[in-house]
């Protein structure tokens, strides 16, 4: 007589799942990461290296987008909504309101989608061999590079108000400001000095100020 094998079916749903699983993410590997690494690039760290302090943006730099994506969110329903009503109406008034609302929403997560990009792009990381700069590419909007100094390189380190209203408004709440750093020193003028050739990193907080000269200056 020959033995009938059984198999469990959660077993075989299991495995079959898990290959799934394996199948995405060679296919995010080979396709996706390089796309995705353009706008946040992952840093390549040296073998046995390790990483000491990572500063990024204020966190309002992150709340701000989340708010003003959430009022989009709402006001694109609320838009959706409106269409609908004036469309039973025939009002030419209610078709403009219900138009501006739209075009309003669109911007505000537009906007917000910006924020948070740029939030999750500007970030200084400091490890036991080097500096990584991670910035937006300056020629490409949306873009963003992963910048490798070797330690000792940053020479100045200067604060700014943001040229920004806005955000020079939460910097005067909060005691966050633009950070100037610069590998080629002070240019003086007869007004005063300033950061030559210098990287403005925005909106860093105090405490993350008193870190980066701390790295930067104290050894």
């Amino acid at each position: 007589m020959s033995e009938t094998q059984t198999s469990d079916p959660k077993t075989e749903r299991k495995i079959t799942a898990q290959g799934i699983l394996k199948r995405l993410s060679k296919l995010y590997d080979r396709l996706l990461r390089p796309f995705t690494e353009s706008f946040f690039p992952k840093p390549h760290y040296l073998e046995g290296e390790t990483v000491e302090r990572v500063i990024g943006m204020h966190p309002y730099r992150k709340q701000v987008p989340q708010i003003l994506g959430g009022m989009g969110a709402i006001l694109f329903v609320f838009t959706l909504v409106g269409f609908i009503a004036v469309a039973d109406a025939n009002s030419d008034t209610g078709d403009m309101i219900a138009m501006a609302g739209f075009i309003l929403s669109v911007f505000l997560i537009f906007e917000s989608i910006d924020g948070w990009i740029a939030y999750r792009q500007w970030q200084f990381i400091l490890t036991d061999k080097r500096i990584i700069l991670i910035t937006p590419d300056p020629q490409r909007r949306g873009f963003a590079d992963a910048i490798y100094l070797k330690r000792g390189k940053i020479q100045v380190l200067d604060t700014n108000f943001s040229r920004n209203p806005i955000w020079g408004l939460f910097q005067a709440i909060t005691g966050s400001r633009d950070v100037m750093l610069s590998m080629g020193g002070y240019e003086f003028l007869e007004e005063g000095a300033q950061v030559k050739g210098g990287l403005r990193f925005p909106d860093v907080a105090q405490a993350d100020i008193s870190q980066l000269e701390q790295l930067i200056f104290g050894g």
